[in-house]
């Protein structure tokens, strides 16, 4: 089993220091020793961060396979790996990646940069992304204030049932494994036929979102 040292990293993602104590396995944490609440909190900061990173590294990752390789050998290598770069995944990936990494804020998400890169220059999107992390605003919040013109607060993450894609890309790949199971959905209690229905509606609204984004 590989086990990975924590460390902790500065907003360029620069090694600042070793978390003690603290392993990473692919089963889990592995705390050798007591930690202080800063230093528990230090690890829960690392692991928002990561959550926050995966869809940039997912794009990254595949726009370089993308630029690398052959076409059949890419998708052969996505299908053994089990990546599910399908459909609306797909295009929203490859926005992301088409935005250089010496662009990118750390203080702003990815689900950001989905309108940023709306905008038809990279100068007005240099600004706006300046804007939305001084000003600390949320995506929609960003979306808002692009096109009122002027900072707009007060917008939730979720508006109208659309949540954060990081939650709506969880989502999904919990629905993708429940469908793939080998226990038969006509088997399946009330109450998981619920939670499916309830999973695959994040990824109804999120399409709906999106085709009213692009046809906006």
């Amino acid at each position: 089993m590989q086990i990975l040292e924590l460390k902790r990293l500065d907003p360029e993602g620069r090694t600042v220091e070793k978390v003690p104590g603290v392993r990473m396995t692919a089963n889990g944490l592995v705390f050798d020793k007591a930690l202080t609440i800063d230093q528990w909190k230090e690890v829960g900061r690392m692991l928002k961060a990561a959550r926050t990173a995966t869809l940039w590294w997912e794009a990254d990752w595949m726009q370089y396979g993308k630029e690398s390789y052959q076409e059949d050998d890419w998708d052969e290598a996505v299908d053994q790996l089990e990546f599910d770069f399908v459909g609306g995944k797909y295009d929203l990936l490859m926005s992301l990646a088409a935005v250089p990494i010496e662009r990118r804020r750390p203080g702003l998400s990815a689900q950001h940069y989905l309108f940023l890169t709306k905008l038809p220059t990279v100068k007005e999107q240099d600004k706006w992304a300046k804007v939305a992390e001084v000003e600390k605003l949320t995506p929609m919040d960003l979306k808002r204030s692009i096109a009122q013109g002027e900072v707009i607060r007060g917008s939730e993450e979720r508006q109208g049932g659309v949540n954060t894609i990081q939650e709506v890309v969880r989502s999904f790949s919990k629905w993708h494994s429940d469908v793939e199971s080998r226990d038969p959905i006509e088997n399946w209690s009330k109450e998981k036929h619920k939670e499916l229905l309830a999973e695959m509606k994040l990824i109804v609204d999120l399409v709906a979102f999106l085709q009213n984004e692009v046809q906006g």
